[in-house]
């Protein structure tokens, strides 16, 4: 519940959280792809210039051959470090989502059980009603005790059952 309040006082709902997550996995996905492409072709780019290692030995060539070693290690470092930033974050995100799926299936349950109590006071309504309309009846004309009689078994049998029956009323 506190959590909850917490969420209410940010501003944010559950399922702002479940998008930003989404939105995040999306990200992280794209990057990836992104990098396994990036080394599927440097691999290549590396196989051609040692096969061109072999057979030209022009100083340019090496040169830019060093340089691009040098950067191709640069970004394996930072991703090696994006990859560990990254890993506790998730955790922390399922975390919160494995909270906030606490909160919604404790506000169903609530939801639910206000529902029952809705229906059960339309029930009570109901057999108020009959029982007004029948004392109404019997003030009008002063002749209809069997009404009386019935609704009042009528009210006895719902509030001893809980259970409104509409043909108990007629």
């Amino acid at each position: 519940m506190e959590k909850e309040k917490s969420l209410l006082l940010e501003g944010l709902l559950p399922t702002d959280v479940w998008n930003a997550l989404i939105v995040l996995l999306i990200l992280f996905g794209v990057f990836v792809a992104v990098f396994k492409g990036y080394v599927l072709i440097r691999d290549e780019v590396r196989k051609n210039r040692e096969r061109k290692k072999l057979n030209n030995t022009d100083v340019t060539e090496q040169i830019a051959n060093k340089v691009t070693d040098k950067i191709d290690k640069k970004i394996d470092e930072r991703f090696e470090n994006f990859e560990k930033k990254m890993d506790g974050k998730f955790e922390d995100i399922n975390k919160q989502l494995k909270a906030d799926k606490e909160i919604i299936e404790l506000h169903t349950a609530q939801l639910n059980a206000d529902h029952a109590r809705v229906d059960r006071l339309d029930d009570d309504t109901r057999a108020l009603l009959h029982g007004v309309s029948a004392l109404l009846g019997h003030q009008v004309d002063g002749n209809s005790i069997d009404k009386l009689k019935q609704t009042n078994n009528a009210m006895k049998n719902y509030l001893i059952d809980r259970k409104y029956d509409e043909n108990d009323w007629k």
